[in-house]
């Protein structure tokens, strides 16, 4: 009997981390999820903790077993303001940035013992755009793209592959919405995005198919960073 790829997924309780843990058991993975809750998707393992803490992720990877095929790193705070509020900026920081580090830095091993692939969920928001509303998350979704470059670099010489997915608005309680779903004059598809579509990319990266992907960025944005600037 071939056996069950297994794969970490943090922030498993909510939004895309969900949706991707649903995609994953649906397509015959075992998953760990990490969550400070444990509202997580019927199958998967679970560890409850703070997913930005080496502790709690050192046991999600010893539940992983003798080695680990897939990490996806979808944890993480929403931008909230105001915008120089320094207590979220260290937080956003701590979670959004420091918190996948550790992930990559702790799930290495278990990666290489497999010639495993990691995925990293980013955003437009700092990689396309700025944010008036937060500096902060957008200066720690920024720094994931210089991480997974640098960390994909690193794992190349044992096949662990690492790479980056931005989404744009995706309807999802992450955060506040400023149009109604499905109607978005700021995306070219006209609508926001559901955590299954971006869950989809990350699959595919994940997968056989993109054995020779590395170091990107997937975005996952409806056209909205290809866009025409709008008139003042």
């Amino acid at each position: 009997m071939t056996e069950r790829p297994v794969a970490i997924v943090t922030g498993a309780a909510s939004g895309i981390g969900h949706a991707t843990a649903q995609r994953l058991l649906a397509d015959g993975w075992h998953v760990v999820g990490v969550d400070l809750r444990d509202e997580m998707p019927a199958g998967v393992e679970p560890v409850a903790g703070d997913a930005a803490e080496a502790a709690v992720l050192g046991r999600a990877v010893e539940l992983a077993g003798s080695g680990l095929d897939g990490l996806v790193c979808a944890a993480g705070v929403p931008p909230t303001g105001p915008w120089d509020d320094l207590d979220h900026w260290h937080e956003a920081l701590r979670v959004d940035l420091t918190g996948v580090y550790l992930a990559l830095r702790v799930a290495l091993p278990a990666l290489t013992a497999r010639g495993g692939s990691a995925v990293i969920v980013g955003s437009i928001v700092g990689s396309a755009e700025g944010s008036v509303r937060s500096p902060a998350y957008a200066a720690a979704k920024s720094g994931l793209v210089g991480l997974v470059r640098s960390m994909a670099l690193l794992g190349a010489p044992d096949g662990v592959r690492v790479n980056l997915v931005e989404p744009g608005a995706i309807d999802t309680p992450f955060d506040a919405p400023r149009y109604p779903p499905d109607r978005r004059p700021d995306v070219p598809l006209g609508r926001m995005g559901t955590a299954a579509e971006v869950a989809g990319a990350i699959c595919f990266l994940l997968g056989r198919d993109a054995a020779y992907i590395t170091g990107a960025r997937l975005r996952v944005d409806g056209g909205r960073t290809i866009r025409s600037p709008s008139p003042p």
